[in-house]
């Protein structure tokens, strides 16, 4: 040390320390440039989670409203079927009982007939 002394002067002791001050002054950047890193990473990781579980769950809602509208398709495709077979059924009648009151006797009379009056009834 005497000999680094005589060197630089009487600074030997000044360096030294300035060694020692910029190597602490490395690994205390380098520790805070990991941590950093670390950090980085583990929000970068919790971001694609959650945007994976956010994909999964839109598509899991479009897949649930397509079932609900290929259910509720379904059931309206039901439903017209039966009011179509609803009204060819009464289309059926109104013409039966149509032809009745054409074959009525009493049709031409001005008052209705018992049988005119259960014809009418019996539509609603």
């Amino acid at each position: 040390m005497k000999l680094l002394d005589t060197l630089t002067g009487g600074y030997a002791s000044l360096i030294v320390y300035g060694l020692a001050a910029l190597a602490v002054a490395a690994v205390l950047a380098w520790t805070y440039h990991l941590g950093s890193t670390h950090t980085a990473a583990v929000w970068s990781l919790k971001y694609d989670q959650r945007e994976v579980a956010i994909q999964k769950a839109t598509n899991a809602e479009i897949s649930r409203q397509a079932q609900a509208n290929a259910m509720a398709k379904a059931a309206e495709a039901q439903r017209l079927a039966a009011l179509e077979a609803e009204n060819a059924a009464l289309e059926q009648l109104i013409k039966e009982k149509s032809d009745e009151a054409d074959a009525d006797p009493d049709r031409d009379r001005v008052c209705l007939s018992g049988d005119a009056g259960l014809r009418i009834d019996s539509i609603h």
